[in-house]
């Protein structure tokens, strides 16, 4: 893909004119929708050897607020907020 089609593999049912499977063109759409919601970003990039790479990176989770609750053995510390 040119790099003009993999921006355009965003748009909502666009598919590459040499398509040959069968799809609704909604899922790269749905992916960045709900990436940039969560205040991340995805792009596609030409992968070595051939192909695409879909990049996505996300916003770091902040440290949850609130009481941490104490986990049983073997189990791992949960944090329930505390309003």
């Amino acid at each position: 893909m040119t790099e003009s089609e993999r921006e355009r593999a965003f748009d909502r049912f666009w598919r590459a004119a040499d398509s040959y499977h069968e799809g609704t063109g909604l899922g790269l759409p749905v992916v960045r929708r709900l990436t940039r919601a969560g205040g991340g970003d995805v792009v596609l990039q030409a992968a070595p050897g051939g192909g695409l790479d879909a990049v996505v990176r996300l916003r770091p989770v902040e440290q949850p607020t609130g009481t941490p609750r104490r986990a049983r053995s073997g189990q791992r510390e949960e944090w329930v907020s505390v309003f």
